[in-house]
């Protein structure tokens, strides 16, 4: 087992989600993945190691954590450019303010990123979301 040789193990599974181990604790946390249009895996890997790393630091439990990473990896591959694709909060908020709003949404899911609603700002941005844009490769015509 990894955790005789780790004190923590995450696995992330791609379109299955994610499971992690506390050697330290035996806590174990299995997520599912969010479903979502992939457009650029491009530092996926990356995203969910930073949303892992808030949440540790944190001292969020193990499974807030996973979802945590999880969500932000899959918000991220929604947007073409490695390092430009990763969330920020405002994007994490109207992802849980949209998902509440599907009423057929599934109430363990909702369950699951229930935690999310005690760290995000309750009102939505007055102006629209403007993301960096990459200047390479693009060439006037």
């Amino acid at each position: 087992a990894l955790t005789e040789h780790v004190p923590l193990a995450v696995v992330t599974l791609g379109a299955e989600g994610a499971y992690a181990v506390d050697g330290r604790t035996g806590e174990t946390a299995e997520v599912p993945a969010i479903e979502v249009e992939a457009l650029d895996p491009t530092g996926a890997g990356d995203v969910f190691v930073a949303g892992f790393v808030t949440g540790t630091l944190a001292e969020w439990p193990l499974a807030d954590r996973l979802a945590f990473a999880g969500l932000t990896a899959a918000l991220s591959v929604q947007e073409f450019g490695g390092s430009l694709s990763a969330p920020g909060w405002a994007e994490v908020g109207a992802w849980w303010r949209r998902v509440r709003e599907f009423d057929d949404q599934d109430p363990l899911a909702l369950r699951r990123y229930a935690f999310l609603q005690s760290l995000l700002p309750a009102a939505a941005r007055p102006w629209p979301l403007r993301r960096a844009v990459p200047t390479i490769g693009f060439r006037s015509a």
